[in-house]
């Protein structure tokens, strides 16, 4: 997530005038199907256009929306039945450990957010379930990235030590979190199929 590229996509968004919230909204559901434009990138757009509190708003009430419509588009397409001829008789995830799984990937920043729209959708969780999961479990990521873009304007409107910490803070935070995101990932399947063999 460049300085730069957020900075120069949100001022042609920002072209749009009043269609540029539906353009974000548009390219936030799409990523939830299709990882095409990162949720990192779309949210700090959100905040750096409409500020933190908008975007954080805008931000997580899209991508919860585009997450549910394609939690039920996968659902529809019915891709249990090909999922289970390319996995054979690979084991799959706990039906159990779903809703967890939900929350907890959201966080990881290498996992797109189809990902688990996509495994949510071929296990048995409710759709209650499943909004209240992706809901907890994008609101920090909304939080962080719109923060993110709110800040870099608060900074080229006022350049100062003040305004430049939050988005030292935020990009510490983002390399973290990529840097052990293997890790991460690597611990959570070894409990997921520890759970399984039980």
């Amino acid at each position: 997530m460049e300085f730069i590229d957020i900075v120069a996509i949100s001022e042609y968004i920002k072209g749009f005038g009043p269609f540029a919230l539906l353009i974000l909204f548009a390219l936030i559901v799409l990523q939830c199907h299709i990882p095409v434009v990162p949720f990192a990138v779309a949210s700090a757009v959100c905040g750096f256009i409409f500020g933190f509190k908008w975007g954080i708003a805008i931000s997580w009430i899209s991508v919860v929306i585009g997450s549910t419509i394609a939690f039920y588009l996968y659902r529809y397409l019915n891709f249990g039945n090909l999922t289970q001829k390319i996995l054979g008789k690979r084991k799959r995830m706990p039906e159990e450990l779903i809703f967890g799984f939900i929350v907890v990937a959201h966080n990881i920043p290498v996992i797109p957010i189809a990902v688990p729209n996509i495994i949510a959708a071929l296990s048995k969780i409710s759709t209650p379930n499943f909004v209240t999961a992706t809901a907890l479990g994008l609101l920090i990521p909304s939080i962080g990235f719109a923060a993110f873009g709110s800040g870099i304007e608060s900074f080229l409107v006022s350049p100062s030590y003040i305004t430049l910490l939050p988005i030292v803070v935020i990009l510490l935070i983002f390399y973290l979190l990529k840097k052990h995101s293997h890790k991460i990932l690597e611990l959570i399947s070894h409990n997921i199929f520890k759970k399984r063999n039980k």
